[in-house]
């Protein structure tokens, strides 16, 4: 069967297109808007927690810091993917779009990875630099000031960290497509990551360790730190299956939303 070079070339060219006018969305108002939020909300959080006497429990500064990154940029990121694929598509936006020179795929590929690229600079990438700034700076409540941990080190957390983002974008990307109701996408993604950052121990099957839970799993032992945090603090990152699985994972569900797009009455 021969290859319809000049298509090939237009759906590229249609994607590439949609995803610089996302990207360069992030460039502008919407971009400083979201990093004033977000540096503004994540570091006066951990600030609060770490160094008032408000809260009731013993704050650890960096396992504080990426529990918050770990919650709320992911909550955000299921808000604004749901907003965006099932938004457009109610509003008509997605059919407008579709009928240039951008294939279907392309459309949900581009609005979602734009969507990831932005909320990790502005929501995880920058609050968490500069959290790291300041953190051993100060004098917490209870418990010592931390040490600030090297800088390769925090890094590859914050990776960690959007590598859960993704996942939970790809999700709800691929949901929004399957059932096309804004609030019952939105509530199926959040459910998904009560399940996966709250089942406890003992009800979780071994393949868990594969799943997203491996990288965000919160013990009810207090004394048990998220694996990004046991890396910050110095010890090995053992999750690397679990990176490599929710990163599968998240293709998995872009592939099967960009399925699903091409067979949607637009």
């Amino acid at each position: 069967m021969a290859i319809d070079v000049t298509t090939i070339r237009i759906g590229v060219g249609g994607f590439v297109g949609v995803l610089g006018a996302e990207l360069r969305r992030w460039l502008g108002s919407r971009g400083l808007f979201h990093l004033v939020l977000w540096v503004a909300g994540i570091n006066g959080f951990v600030y609060f927690v770490v160094v008032t006497s408000n809260m009731t429990f013993g704050p650890l500064g960096y396992e504080n810091l990426l529990s918050a990154l770990m919650l709320f940029p992911v909550f955000a990121g299921i808000i604004l993917a749901e907003a965006t694929i099932v938004g457009e598509y109610r509003s008509g936006i997605a059919a407008w779009l579709v009928s240039k020179p951008v294939s279907r795929g392309g459309y949900v590929v581009a609005k979602l990875g734009g969507l990831w690229i932005g909320l990790s600079v502005t929501a995880i990438l920058v609050p968490g630099l500069v959290a790291n700034w300041w953190l051993p700076k100060v004098e917490p409540y209870r418990f010592v000031t931390p040490d600030a941990p090297s800088l390769g080190r925090f890094l590859v957390a914050l990776g960690v960290t959007m590598v859960v983002l993704g996942f939970f974008i790809a999700t709800t990307g691929f949901l929004g497509v399957l059932i096309r109701r804004r609030g019952s996408v939105a509530l199926l993604a959040m459910i998904l990551w009560l399940v996966l950052r709250l089942a406890p121990p003992q009800i979780r099957p071994s393949w868990y360790r594969y799943l997203p839970t491996g990288l965000m799993k919160a013990d009810l032992d207090v004394s048990s730190w998220i694996p990004g945090m046991e890396y910050v603090s110095g010890n090995s990152f053992d999750p690397t299956s679990a990176v490599w699985a929710t990163a599968a994972l998240a293709l998995v569900f872009v592939g099967g939303a960009m399925l699903l797009y091409r067979r949607l009455e637009l």
